[in-house]
């Protein structure tokens, strides 16, 4: 990370969180300006883009992807503008019955 910049945090829960081996990364903020650039920057190997991408361009349409606790989807999706200091949560299908 670069002095002076403040990182984006990308937080990664259950099955998501097991993919990537961790609970959150950290990017910074000046090479993530956008969701999806954040997010192919922690996509570093093909198992982590199998699990957020379909083609490693569009996001898994059964993936929660918030935004300081914001639909992405609301936020204009994976070209949502990301800021310093902005938390992108990652969380996959809810199942259950």
């Amino acid at each position: 990370m670069n002095a002076g910049n403040r990182d984006v945090t990308i937080r990664f829960f259950a099955s998501i969180k097991e993919i990537f081996g961790q609970k959150e990364a950290a990017v910074a903020s000046d090479q993530a300006p956008t969701v999806g650039k954040a997010l192919r920057q922690v996509c570093t190997t093909p198992e982590r883009e199998r699990g957020i991408f379909l083609d490693g361009y569009t996001l898994r349409s059964d993936l929660i992807v918030l935004v300081n606790g914001r639909n992405v989807f609301f936020l204009g999706g994976l070209a949502a503008t990301l800021h310093d200091g902005d938390v992108v949560s990652i969380f996959p299908p809810v199942k259950g019955g």
